[in-house]
């Protein structure tokens, strides 16, 4: 039913065992998707080991919801990932993380807005901060839908993070770059003032970026 279904798991798989190396995923938290086709998507069974996924961890849904195949219960954040997909026609993958330093702005509700490296602005773009909702709601979900047309990265508001991608391998690589912002406009504001670029300098990156937003 879904011919490459064989190729997305197991990429699915690497990207999701990489970033749980990468200390993001604490425990079995956490979660990922990808679109199988325009109305059907897979993703991580409930309480699944992100370390140690195999196959049997993935369950397949419509996008309403509906589990069709798999062991287990989807993703506890189905509605989440299911907003993504139905806002979204570009919209390949998204992972759902919990890095330290990015999870801690989200803890206190510090936008991620302040630093402006061209190499951020480029391969990640703006990070919109969507406000608190139980985690697994569908209220979450909602409020992740107002967000979706200008971003590919998110701060969950008291929660973790949330990164979209044309693949699974490139909505991880934004997660990792998310955490790596965080990190910098941490220590960026012990130093000093951040950089500020001019309209004319931000233009043009933006620009580039949407020259190249199908990279990784």
């Amino acid at each position: 039913m879904f011919p490459e279904i064989d190729r997305i798991i197991e990429e699915l798989i690497g990207v999701k065992k990489y970033l749980a190396t990468r200390g993001f995923h604490a425990g079995l938290a956490g979660n990922i998707s990808a679109r199988l086709d325009e109305q059907h998507m897979i993703c991580t069974r409930h309480g699944a080991d992100k370390e140690a996924l195999s196959e049997e961890d993935f369950v397949v849904c419509d996008l309403a919801g509906r589990k069709l195949s798999g062991d287990g219960t989807p993703t506890s954040e189905l509605h989440m990932h299911l907003a993504a997909y139905r806002g979204r026609d570009d919209v390949r993958a998204v992972v759902h993380a919990h890095p330290v330093t990015t999870t801690a702005f989200a803890a206190t509700g510090t936008p991620l807005k302040d630093l402006e490296l061209p190499e951020m602005i480029v391969l990640l773009g703006p990070i919109a901060l969507v406000p608190y909702a139980t985690p697994g709601s569908e209220k979450l979900g909602n409020n992740l839908s107002i967000f979706l047309v200008e971003h590919d990265a998110f701060l969950l508001e008291n929660h973790g993070a949330l990164t979209f991608g044309e693949s699974p391998r490139q909505a991880a690589y934004r997660m990792e770059l998310l955490e790596q912002n965080a990190k910098i406009t941490l220590l960026s504001k012990q130093l000093g003032p951040l950089f500020v670029l001019n309209a004319e300098e931000r233009a043009e990156l933006t620009r580039i970026r949407s020259s190249m937003r199908n990279w990784g």
